[in-house]
């Protein structure tokens, strides 16, 4: 694959750690046992279940999700929604669209709400989203928000967020960066470039701002001087752009380059395929890597050419995402807010990690969400 909140407010927010999420996954396929308890506290606009599980005036509910940008970034995503839909008996559907702007989000949305599905889960990654967001709720729709999202717009809907924490993920890659780039380079000072693949986008700009913190933490508890310089590296849209940007910074900066950095999506990709065409040594001139940790990415660290990923858990946010909309829309809860805390992957972690890459792609394969 190549391409792949609020400290108070109306639902609570907990942060998960991995062995909690997935406690509280394994929870939550138990819950349609409890069918019988839906309707209690239900919330504004939203039905009744039928004494059918996964039924409602005499049709399967329907679950919707709609990505930010539609590619193979989101199939464990869609993977976990499927299994949970599957256990509960609900229909499910992916709607998306692979260029990426506001209006196309908005209107992959709007197409949505047309339809009249139960549940609508996206992303909330713009305060131009926030219109769709109101026509949905107005309609009766539940909407869960997964993995980005304006925080402060998320509560004045009154919705919860099940997401990386940005923060803390960004704040990871960037000690990453800058403590490879001092092993690797054997320097105290020199320039760290970080790619953002989808300038404007709240989850992306938060990464870009926690890794530029990380890096000036590891600075002042290490004593280095690494300073960093940001572009638009057109990961998200098409590798060959984006190898061609990074190729044109590694020439431009020559021995003052020191490390390279993505903030997901498929920026690690773009900048190990760079620096493997460009001949450069893996793991021995520059540091890279990079959040995210798809299958390439994966081939990347495992040939030396970036030292780090850091996973997002998608598989866990989507799980984790339909089952809050069971919990909404079959038992009444309000959703919590939920941060999926991401672990740091470097290439002793790879065997355990491909594991359960190959487990859930098998899955996906036996759903037909990618060619077998």
């Amino acid at each position: 694959m190549e391409k792949i909140f609020s400290d108070e407010g109306p639902v609570a927010q907990s942060l998960l750690s991995r062995r909690g999420a997935l406690r509280f996954a394994a929870a939550m396929a138990a819950f349609p046992l409890f069918g019988s308890l839906a309707g209690c506290h239900k919330p504004a606009g939203v039905a009744s279940s039928s004494n059918q599980p996964g039924n409602v005036g005499g049709r399967r509910r329907k679950l919707v999700w709609i990505p930010q940008a539609a590619g193979d970034w989101e199939v464990p995503i869609r993977v976990g929604h499927l299994e949970f839909c599957r256990m509960v008996g609900w229909d499910y559907q992916h709607i998306g669209n692979p260029i990426y702007s506001v209006q196309n989000h908005l209107d992959q949305l709007n197409d949505a709400i047309s339809a009249r599905p139960d549940v609508i889960v996206t992303e909330l990654e713009s305060r131009g989203m926030v219109s769709g967001f109101k026509r949905a709720l107005d309609a009766g729709i539940a909407i869960v928000i997964i993995d980005q999202a304006v925080a402060e717009e998320a509560e004045k809907l009154g919705l919860g967020v099940i997401s990386q924490d940005p923060r803390s993920m960004g704040r990871m890659n960037g000690m990453q960066a800058a403590m490879w780039a001092e092993k690797i380079s054997g320097k105290k000072g020199g320039v760290i470039l970080i790619g953002n693949g989808n300038p404007g986008s709240a989850l992306i700009d938060a990464l870009q701002s926690a890794t530029q913190e990380g890096i000036a933490g590891y600075n002042q508890e290490h004593g280095t001087g690494f300073t960093t310089e940001v572009f638009a590296d057109s990961a998200f849209d098409d590798i060959a752009t984006s190898m061609s940007k990074y190729g044109a910074h590694i020439d431009q900066k020559g021995d003052s380059l020191v490390a390279l950095t993505g903030l997901g999506g498929a920026s690690a990709i773009a900048i190990w395929k760079t620096l493997k065409e460009r001949a450069i040594p893996p793991g021995k001139q520059l540091a890279a890597g990079s959040p995210d940790i798809f299958p390439d990415q994966q081939t990347g660290i495992e040939e030396g050419y970036l030292q780090w990923g850091v996973d997002q858990d998608f598989l866990v946010m989507g799980f984790l995402s339909a089952a809050s909309a069971w919990l909404q829309i079959e038992a009444g809860y309000p959703y919590w807010s939920m941060h999926t805390p991401g672990e740091v992957v470097r290439k002793e972690d790879i065997d355990h990690v491909r594991s359960r890459t190959t487990a859930w792609l098998s899955k996906a394969k036996e759903l037909n969400l990618i060619e077998a």
